[in-house]
């Protein structure tokens, strides 16, 4: 059997569709704890949500921040609702929020 060869690009494009076909990571709760909070001159928050087994890079797009009724905080326990999603240009799975509240 011949080896498959694929371009980064073309990985990074096939994990997407995998991803973005699973049901199940389209509308999912994830509970964490916020690290490396950032907020972007455009609105966008950047977390990541950890706890004591890993970590998950996080966004939430200024459309959705602008909801929040609370500041999120480093080290702040949430409750987070969106996507996972695949970035194809870094090839980093990611949270997509569309919904956060303390926990």
């Amino acid at each position: 059997m011949e080896p498959i060869i694929a371009t980064v690009s073309q990985l990074n494009a096939y994990l997407k569709r995998v991803v973005d076909g699973q049901p199940i990571l389209n509308d999912i709760w994830i509970k964490g704890e916020i690290s490396n909070f950032k907020q972007h001159y455009s609105g966008h928050l950047y977390i990541t949500l950890k706890d004591d087994g890993g970590v998950l890079k996080a966004v939430m797009f200024k459309s959705a921040a602008v909801h929040l009724l609370f500041r999120p905080e480093d080290g702040m326990k949430v409750l987070a609702r969106g996507r996972i999603g695949v970035y194809e240009q870094s090839g980093t799975y990611q949270l997509y929020i569309n919904e956060m509240t303390p926990d």
